[in-house]
């Protein structure tokens, strides 16, 4: 008895439906390549581009000067006096560690530069990516540069229409991004 009402329910409630290859219908976007190729974010890499040069010179400056003073430390550490010797080598010691929290200070600050210039570039791009795919009726959006996607025909790909939706788009201005900023 107990069977036959459970087999009488379940012929009553409707089993759910598969998704079926015609109802699902998907797209592929390549975040980096739309960040790297809309206006703001070539403007973006091109500030971020000025400032790693700025940078990278003075490093440079600051590198040769002190492979200069090695050089010489190495050619007069045999004639010094033991307490000379001792001071230039504390000198070069605190020069070098100088250098290198620099160096380090250099890299965060680039990363944050380059994140606080693309990040709401990245935003955009991801409030327009999913305008579009519910305009166009995507049951998905796939990011195709995370390194999870390993094939994709090239007509589901609409980074292109993404991009161009970008760059025609107006944009917030960001504090970061006036007057083309130069730190």
């Amino acid at each position: 008895m107990r069977i036959a009402l459970l087999v009488a329910v379940t012929m009553l409630v409707p089993a759910p439906r598969p998704v079926s290859g015609a109802d699902l219908k998907i797209a592929v976007v390549d975040m980096q390549r739309a960040l790297n190729d809309c206006e703001a974010g070539k403007k973006a890499k091109d500030q971020v581009k000025a400032k790693f040069e700025r940078s990278q010179e003075a490093l440079r400056h600051q590198r040769e000067d002190l492979d200069r003073m090695k050089e010489d430390y190495d050619k007069k550490a045999l004639v010094l006096r033991e307490e000379e010797r001792r001071n230039l080598e504390k000198d070069l010691e605190n020069r070098s560690l100088e250098f290198k929290r620099k160096y380090e200070d250099f890299q965060r600050d680039l990363k944050r530069t380059d994140a606080e210039l693309t990040s709401s570039i990245v935003q955009e791009l991801y409030d327009i990516v999913r305008e579009y795919g519910q305009q166009h009726g995507y049951s998905l959006v796939l990011e195709a540069s995370s390194g999870t996607l390993l094939y994709n025909d090239k007509a589901v790909d609409v980074t292109e229409e993404i991009v161009k939706i970008h760059n025609t788009s107006p944009h917030k201005e960001h504090p970061a991004k006036r007057g083309g900023e130069k730190e």
